[in-house]
Formats: structure tokens, C-alpha cells, sequence
């Protein structure tokens, strides 16, 4: 049975912030378009903006993401979704046809400055967490930076306690340097939840052919952006320009080491791709790749599969 695995969406920042839940009609990943596609495992992130950490420097981004943290809570509760914290969760989302969340952290300015708060929010549920956003912060420096230093001294001390503690590091949205001083702090497998190729699109947020080379050594996954500005270089795009990425991928390291990482409800539906705007739309993308000659075990393994193997030996020491 095929598991479609999307490694990120901001759909539980966007339902906070909005004061309406999962089930919004106007998200793009919304529990009644899912429920039709189970079973169906979503890496949903607790983002915290640059701006709010900002503007409320009293409170801060750990405030912040426990309260989005908190919504999960809330949101729970409805029978068909499983918050995913080991692999007995996983396995089950798979037997028995649920929605299985995985909970991520898109910004360490998410533990406001203290290691610590890393481990607070390991027991909230979060297994994922990146280091920056655009922007540089207290760890490291963001995609967008314009003086490339990579990880503090922080930085170093945040990638070894995840280490430590068995949080998957995402590399998406940190600066080239930042990558590199991440691989040299940590034998873990890495992952980038949602990025694509520079030699497909140049841009500051893609990957450069080096640093997929390193992902694939250390058996992780770039989970493709849907972003139309990281996809090609007009502003816009559709599926076909996903599926660019995808082949890339597939020719430079193999097919295992690529998967979905829509960014949905993150990105402004007009800056998607015009045919794939919702979870439904991702039947296209299948179609997509069949057209481009892509075999039913290679879609599979991009739809899903490979983000499989990923957590499913993320989770393999796990029991509870």
C-alpha cells in the first residue's frame, strides 16, 4: 500500500494564527482533503518567524512555538491523526490507513537562546528541527545571509544535544556554511525537508550538487520545495518543473535520496505550482512523473517510500 510522506507544511502556524483548525478548506493540506489519501504522514512545523521573535523579544520564539506546539495539542484530539513520536507510531499510521503527523521546529530561534529548551520541546513531540530561517540568528547564519560565518558557538552546542538526544537535524534554510559546520558536528543523518536544486534554479535556498552528494552519503532526503521561485527562475511553474528537480536528483545520487516537501500553507497559494496547489493536486505531480518515464517503484519511492526508509531508521532504537 502506498504512504504519501510530505516533509513539511506550515499548516498548524497558519490554523494559530487564523483561529481555525486542520480542518480549514482554505488550507492547502486540510484533514478532509487527506482522509482521502491514507494513509498519509505530514511533517508539520512550528514556525517561528524572525519578525514575531522581533517584536516580542519578552516572550520570545520558544513562546511562540510552544504555543503552536500547544494547537497540535488540540488538534489531536480527532481520532484520525496520530502524532508520530517512535516507530511503533509509524507503523501503525502505515497498517492501519490513518494520518500520521510528524511534529518539526522551522527555526532554532524556536528555544530562544537556550539548549535547554531543546529537550522541552522533544517532550511536546518535536523530532525535527532546522537551525535558522532565511535570516540569520543565535546558531547560524540563513540562506539569505550576506556574511557567511555558518554555526556559532551556540549553533555547535544545538546540532550536538539533538544529536544527543535523537532529534533529526534539517538542514533547509541554512547558508552554505551553516550546512558544512553542521556535517562537521554530527555523523548523523541529515535531512532537507523542503529545498531544491541550484543547478535546476539558482537560488540562495537551493542546494548546490555538493552538499546533495553529502545528504545521500549520510542515507538522508531533500524533500522538493514547491515554491515556484526555488523551482525555476520566471515565477511561475507547474508540476513539470518539480519533476526537474526530481530527475536531477535521481541522475546525481539515485532515486532513494528525493522526496515531497511542498512547504504548503507556507507558500502563498499563487506562488505554487499553477496545478498543484492542494494535497489533492498531488495526483497530478504521480501522473507527472509517469509521463516523464518515471517507473511505478520510482513514484512510489518519491511519493513516499524514501521518507519512509528515512524515518523508519530515525526511529529504529525507539520503542516508546
Amino acid at each position: 500500500m502506498r504512504c504519501i510522506i510530505d516533509g513539511h507544511c506550515d499548516t498548524l502556524s497558519k490554523a494559530l494564527d487564523t483561529n481555525t483548525n486542520l480542518n480549514n478548506s482554505k488550507f492547502c493540506f486540510n484533514l478532509d482533503i487527506v482522509k482521502d489519501n491514507v494513509p498519509y504522514i505530514q511533517l508539520m512545523a512550528a514556525y517561528v518567524d524572525p519578525e514575531y521573535v522581533r517584536c516580542n523579544m519578552e516572550k520570545g520564539g520558544f513562546y511562540r512555538a510552544i504555543n503552536i506546539l500547544n494547537k497540535f495539542e488540540e488538534e489531536k484530539n480527532n481520532e484520525n491523526i496520530i502524532n508520530i513520536l517512535n516507530k511503533y507510531d509509524l507503523n501503525r499510521v502505515i497498517l492501519e490507513n490513518k494520518i500520521g503527523v510528524i511534529l518539526t521546529i522551522e527555526n532554532g530561534s524556536a528555544i530562544s537562546g537556550d539548549i535547554n529548551n531543546i529537550e522541552k520541546l522533544f517532550k511536546k513531540g518535536v523530532r525535527v528541527m532546522s537551525v535558522t530561517w532565511n535570516e540569520d540568528n543565535d546558531l547560524g547564519c540563513g540562506a539569505l545571509t550576506k556574511n557567511d560565518k555558518g554555526l556559532t558557538k551556540l549553533g555547535i552546542e544545538y546540532i550536538k544535544k539533538m544529536e544527543k538526544i535523537n532529534i533529526l537535524i534539517d538542514i533547509s534554510h541554512s547558508s552554505e556554511k551553516t550546512f558544512w559546520d553542521i556535517i562537521k558536528n554530527t555523523n548523523n543523518t541529515i535531512v532537507a525537508t523542503h529545498s531544491c536544486v541550484n543547478s535546476v534554479c539558482n537560488h540562495p535556498r537551493n542546494l548546490k550538487d555538493r552538499q546533495i552528494i553529502e545528504i545521500a552519503k549520510r542515507k538522508g532526503i531533500i524533500g522538493i520545495c514547491f515554491a515556484s521561485e526555488f523551482l525555476n527562475e520566471y515565477g511561475k511553474s507547474t508540476s513539470h518543473d518539480i519533476v526537474k528537480h526530481i530527475k536531477y536528483i535521481k541522475e546525481l545520487v539515485g532515486i532513494d535520496y528525493v522526496g515531497l516537501g511542498s512547504d504548503f500553507d507556507g507558500v502563498e497559494e499563487t506562488k505554487m505550482p499553477l496545478d498543484i496547489r492542494n494535497v489533492k493536486h498531488l495526483k497530478i505531480l504521480e501522473d507527472k512523473m509517469k509521463l516523464e518515464g518515471f517507473t511505478s517503484e520510482e513514484i512510489s519511492k518519491v511519493m513516499g517510500e524514501n521518507w519512509l526508509r528515512v524515518l523508519n531508521d530515525f526511529f529504529k532504537n525507539w520503542i516508546h
